[in-house]
């Protein structure tokens, strides 16, 4: 019996780890509790939040659609599209109660990133062009956009992005000269100057901006033929004719790209 009240001592313990470890206070300078953070869009839905806090989120693209990612967003030719996308995303954040967003990726796609998937691309330009369309499609729905911002970030990318849009909000568990640092264990809000956009804004078409994303990233590389070269969210970094898609949802599309039957959609972006 003493043995099974420690399984089930572990396992309770497990299960509110897994449920409350990546729900984090937000605070200000003076150390009072003005919000929560979360890492997961499950814990927003099931949380009891003070109706006076402010709420932020981290956003991981795989919980808005599995196969989403920052490479496929940085391969749409169409940048309307990708404030299109970022409006709705916003609109749906919005509607659970999320008052700012930290999101983005400033850091320059090399050869031998162990992820491609989650950068936007190898150009500095277009990560700022991409950065600056979600920020404003963001604040269009209502939902204070705060980029992530890392010691390893490309100059020029960010020069750029001040460039095309000013100042921006920051966030960065590295360098702590930034609007919200984060320590692993809270989020400090270090200038107390963060602003709650009051406006909620959008169409409700996030799967369909999704899938027009899908649609319009496959990516065609490579002249040298060696028989039907499919690569499902994978990039070709070779001579050998390929097309990269990142959607199952597209492939007899991304099949029909190989065959000539129909033009590339994106950009290749590596």
């Amino acid at each position: 019996m003493p043995l099974k009240r420690y399984w089930l001592t572990i396992s309770t313990m497990l299960i509110f780890s897994f449920t409350f470890g990546s729900i984090y206070d937000i605070i200000q300078e003076d150390n009072h509790i003005v919000g929560k953070f979360f890492h997961t869009l499950k814990d927003i839905e099931i949380a009891e939040i003070d109706p006076n806090y402010m709420v932020g989120y981290f956003l991981d693209l795989h919980e808005i659609d599995s196969e989403l990612c920052y490479l496929a967003l940085g391969s749409v030719r169409n940048f309307s599209l990708i404030q299109d996308f970022s409006r709705e995303l916003g609109y749906y954040l919005k509607n659970l109660g999320i008052d700012f967003v930290v999101f983005g990726n400033l850091m320059v796609l090399e050869k031998d990133a162990d992820d491609p998937l989650k950068y936007i691309g190898n150009s500095p330009y277009l990560i700022s062009e991409i950065i600056y369309r979600m920020i404003r499609g963001l604040e269009t729905s209502g939902v204070t956009p705060v980029i992530i911002v890392t010691s390893k970030d490309d100059r020029n990318a960010t020069q750029s992005l001040l460039q095309k849009g000013g100042s921006f909000y920051t966030y960065s568990d590295q360098i702590k000269n930034v609007d919200l640092f984060f320590d692993g264990n809270n989020l400090y809000l270090q200038k107390n100057n963060l602003f709650s956009l009051p406006w909620n804004y959008g169409k409700g078409t996030l799967e369909e901006t999704i899938q027009e994303i899908f649609s319009n990233s496959i990516i065609l590389t490579g002249w040298r033929d060696e028989g039907e070269n499919l690569l499902y969210r994978k990039i070709n970094t070779t001579d050998i004719k390929s097309v990269t898609y990142f959607s199952k949802s597209v492939e007899e599309n991304a099949k029909k790209v190989f065959s000539g039957e129909l033009l590339p959609t994106g950009n290749k972006n590596w």
